[in-house]
């Protein structure tokens, strides 16, 4: 089966698809693709990017249907591809969907360290990169929305959101193969993971399933305190949440968990 690997930017999903690869799967990535059309038409990346910026700009996306379309037959006719990709579960839809979420200041924090390690994008501080990050996930949802009448954002697209704040890709990569292992098997249809450490605690009563509540892209308990407590005693990675309400609000809810049941 293919997994299809996406995250808001910060997530550290290409880490992950790393891993993946080291296990036996093929990543294919659009920068792959891309970098495949314009060797066959005898271009560097450079022009080739040239080129598909002015065509844009004139509303030619037809490099991007191109690139769409490779996607979707790749995921028609192989086996065994991480799709490290902003858009391939849409257009693999026979895929693992896999959405690597985590708190914004540490991708912000992220974001800001490997800028300098770069020397690419650069920011003033890590308080900039943030506000950047959240306007350019903004500006993502507007744009496929656009493109594609698609809410990226919308979690409930994925089989499998899992929490990436404080776990390392290793541990990322083998929790989404355990779980896939899970869902081929019928035990569920979509779930979200998060990490115990990152769960605001609060005033909860006791249930079988922890719930929490998201505003801010701040999960707050709202049942299962003995669930929790004992996931972190017992040093859990990842535990399985449903979201009670979403209340989305303030300059981080760009992520939209109301139909993540």
């Amino acid at each position: 089966m293919n997994i299809t690997i996406t995250g808001n930017l910060g997530s550290g999903k290409s880490s992950v698809a790393k891993i993946l690869k080291e296990k036996g799967y093929e990543i294919v990535s659009t920068g792959n693709i891309f970098r495949q059309l314009a060797m066959e038409k005898g271009l560097s990346v450079e022009e080739f990017n040239k080129q598909v910026n002015e065509a844009a700009s004139r509303g030619d996306r037809s490099v991007d249907k191109m690139i769409d379309d490779t996607t979707a037959k790749i995921g028609e006719e192989r086996d065994n591809i991480v799709f490290d990709s902003r858009l391939a579960w849409h257009f693999a839809p026979k895929s693992f969907k896999v959405f690597v979420i985590t708190d914004i200041d540490e991708a912000s924090r992220r974001v800001f360290h490997d800028s300098l390690r770069a020397n690419s994008e650069s920011y003033e501080s890590q308080e900039a990169c943030k506000k950047a990050l959240i306007n350019r996930q903004k500006l993502e949802t507007v744009r496929y929305k656009e493109i594609y009448d698609i809410d990226y954002y919308d979690m409930s697209n994925y089989n499998l959101v899992i929490e990436s704040t404080n776990a390392a890709p290793a541990e990322i990569a083998q929790e989404i193969l355990d779980k896939m292992a899970e869902y081929q098997n019928g035990n569920f249809e979509k779930l979200m993971e998060l990490n115990p450490s990152s769960i605001k605690s609060a005033q909860a009563t006791a249930a079988d399933r922890i719930s929490v509540a998201e505003q801010g892209g701040v999960f707050t308990l709202s049942a299962g305190n003995n669930k929790l407590e004992e996931a972190v005693s017992q040093g859990a990675k990842f535990v399985p949440v449903q979201i009670s309400a979403s209340e989305q609000g303030g300059e981080d809810s760009f992520m939209n968990f109301s139909k993540m049941k």
